[in-house]
């Protein structure tokens, strides 16, 4: 009976450990401002607890063996509520003991940051020795001088170079502006400044020598979009669109020589032409409007207005349709082409080509002088040189020929004129042609059999082909042998 009474005590007391244990785990649960410092707290009372635990399994053990008087089941059952007592004060002790706790806990996160520093020092250690050699080669100096490098590369895509003439902000200005902003007008933009490279640098050339305003290098981009043979409905011809009552005393025009089409020889033309314009009239604008119009009908419209100014002109409609955008389309041409990298557009600008230019007048070409008819074909021939070749660096000669009674003179590439001085030498000059007008029912053959000579030799003098169509009232230049 005694014996059972012990057992039903130790359930009893046991239970109630068990309560005041959850207890206490409910109450750190709900206290998260000191988790970490509970669950080192409850970790104490769990050893605690163990160490009672193993007791009371001694205490029953002994208990059963010895089989206890009621005297000896009190006082132990006094002794085991008096260790209850202590493990519950102990408990509370550390649960009430939080900057203790928080210290330690403290002291353990501080040992981890000093572990996971440890390992980044040593990592930060690792990577500069493995970039020791790379910052041994690059200087501070030198990371100094590639950053301004850089920052003023920057700096000059997004600079803008104004253009020294009024109206660049003009409605109409803006107008072509816009037009050649939009991809389809920049490619066709880009393309022309592209192919038109060898005679462009040349310009470009030309009117810094001259000390003429830079926008004239995009003026033959207005006139003709850089091609040396456009013809106009007007009947303007070449690069510079010269007419042909307009020509003298700047170009050589007739019968077998129309330097309109010559490239080198009409800008030297078209220069000389606008700076007398400028002479005369004081002003840039005006000078380059009165050479798309005409100097007489520019002081004409002058006498009309009461200012001398272009835009002045335009605003007032003073000039023909086709001279009032003649200008503004200049400007925005000029403007985009200078300024492509702040407009943020690629257009070709060939500075490095410009250092290499070798178009220069007299500079990087070589001439001879003749004055009969010889054969550019032939020359081409007796030099071993591509007859293309020859003629695109003589367009002006119309005929394939010099010119039969006058001195002219033959350009070539640098270093040839000893060559061709001794092979124009060999070479039989044509007999001054035959003009011939085309009537109905000719033909090349029935005129060469007429003429007693080849039709290979009446194409090569008029530069046609065998199969061209002959029209009514054609001239052609006959050899007479």
């Amino acid at each position: 009976m005694k014996k059972l009474l012990f057992i039903s005590i130790f359930f009893i007391f046991t239970f109630n450990s068990f309560a005041q244990e959850t207890s206490f785990e409910k109450s750190d649960s709900v206290n998260n401002s000191v988790e970490n410092s509970a669950a080192t707290s409850i970790e104490n009372a769990t050893e605690t607890s163990d160490i009672i635990e193993a007791t009371d399994e001694k205490t029953l053990e002994k208990t059963t063996q010895e089989s206890p008087t009621n005297q000896e089941v009190v006082e132990q059952n006094e002794n085991i509520e008096t260790f209850q007592d202590k493990k519950t004060k102990s408990t509370e002790e550390n649960l009430n003991e939080k900057p203790e706790v928080q210290e330690e806990s403290k002291q353990e996160s501080e040992s981890k940051e000093k572990s996971d520093q440890e390992v980044e020092t040593e990592i930060k250690s690792e990577s500069e020795e493995s970039t020791e050699d790379t910052l041994e080669e690059t200087t501070y100096e030198d990371f100094l001088a590639e950053n301004q490098e850089e920052t003023e590369l920057q700096e000059k895509k997004i600079e803008y170079k104004p253009l020294p003439f009024t109206g660049m902000d003009h409605p109409e200005v803006e107008r072509f502006r816009q037009r050649f902003l939009s991809p389809k007008w920049t490619k066709l933009l880009h393309d022309c400044l592209e192919n038109a490279m060898e005679y462009r640098l040349f310009v470009r050339q030309a009117i810094a020598e001259k000390g003429m305003p830079e926008i004239l290098e995009y003026l033959p981009v207005v006139e003709s979009n850089y091609k040396t043979s456009a013809k106009s409905k007007s009947g303007a011809i070449g690069m510079w669109q010269f007419m042909a009552n307009s020509v003298y005393p700047f170009l050589t025009l007739n019968d077998y020589v129309d330097q309109r089409l010559d490239p080198w020889a009409s800008t030297d033309a078209a220069l000389k032409k606008l700076t007398d314009n400028y002479n005369y009239f004081g002003d840039w604008l005006i000078a380059i409007a009165a050479y798309n119009c005409g100097v007489g009908a520019m002081n004409r419209v002058l006498k009309k207005s009461e200012k001398k100014d272009f835009w002045y002109l335009v605003d007032n409609k003073l000039l023909p349709k086709q001279t009032a955008e003649y200008i503004p389309k200049l400007l925005a041409i000029a403007d985009l082409a200078i300024n492509a990298e702040y407009y943020q557009i690629d257009l070709p600008h060939h500075n490095e080509e410009f250092e290499l230019l070798e178009n220069e007048k007299n500079g990087h070409f070589d001439y001879i002088s003749v004055s009969k008819a010889y054969s550019l074909t032939a020359l081409a021939n007796n030099l071993r040189m591509d007859t293309k070749t020859i003629k695109h660096l003589n367009p002006s000669y119309t005929m394939g020929f010099t010119h039969p009674s006058k001195e002219s003179k033959i350009r070539l590439p640098l270093g040839m004129k000893s060559a061709a001085e001794e092979a124009i030498k060999q070479i039989e000059p044509i007999d001054f042609p035959i003009k011939y007008k085309v009537v109905s029912g000719d033909s090349l053959w029935s005129i060469s059999r007429r003429y007693k000579t080849t039709v290979d030799a009446i194409c090569e003098l008029n530069n046609i082909k065998e199969n061209a169509i002959l029209k009514i009232g054609k001239i052609l230049y006959i050899p007479s042998k």
